[in-house]
């Protein structure tokens, strides 16, 4: 993971000579996977117009869930049933490339439409209390707590942001978008595990952004 992240932060800063714009964002999102509800965040990313209006964009974000569930779920293993109260600390730190185009023509809006490619890891830190029930009606009452990591998972997804320019300061402009995504988790076909396949992701951020170049 440190790797990785340290090869995506040398992408951007490769970039930042010729970059057209830094970002600051503030991220809510919501997921299908009852891991991950409600997840708070934000992140920071540089965006280089590679056309007149075509934009390239690198972002890195973090956000946590600390929303607490209830799951229960059957081992296809050994057939146990598992009934959990959990409090989780569930975090994901996401590295991002994305590509997308300006639809307007206006001096003072962008509406930017792309996809976007990237890798998501997860740390699972769960506690809680949890009943589990044999095949013979045997049940047993048992605390946890665990931390798990689930790493390398590779995101496609699409962007929609509107953006305005010159409206706080001159170079310094809000942006809102929209960031649908589904995101590999589970490994396929893995047995004994509640784990999702795939997890769809819908992410809203609200953000700064500031240009270095000339606006496009």
């Amino acid at each position: 993971m440190k790797a990785a992240i340290f090869t995506f932060v040398f992408i951007c800063f490769s970039v930042f000579a010729s970059g057209q714009e830094i970002e600051l964002t503030g991220t809510y999102a919501a997921s299908t996977s009852i891991k991950f509800q409600h997840n708070f965040g934000g992140g920071i990313g540089y965006n280089q117009f590679l056309t007149h209006r075509g934009r390239m964009g690198f972002f890195i974000g973090y956000s946590i869930n600390t929303t607490p569930y209830h799951d229960s779920f059957t081992s296809t293993t050994d057939l146990l049933r598992f009934i959990k109260d959990v409090q989780p600390t569930n975090q994901r730190v996401s590295l991002k490339i994305s590509y997308a185009f300006n639809l307007l023509k206006s001096s003072t809006s962008m509406l930017f439409i792309g996809a976007e490619v990237g890798l998501s890891y997860f740390i699972v830190a769960e506690k809680g209390e949890q009943v589990v029930i044999s095949r013979t009606g045997i049940t047993n009452n048992e605390s946890f707590n665990t931390t798990d990591y689930v790493v390398s998972r590779i995101g496609l997804g699409m962007l929609i942001e509107y953006q305005l320019k010159n409206i706080i300061l001159n170079r310094i402009s809000p942006s809102f978008s929209i960031h649908p995504e589904v995101i590999t988790y589970g490994h396929f076909g893995l047995k004994g595990s509640s784990d999702p396949t795939f997890i769809g992701w819908l992410n809203f951020n609200v953000g700064i952004k500031y240009s270095l170049g000339k606006w496009r």
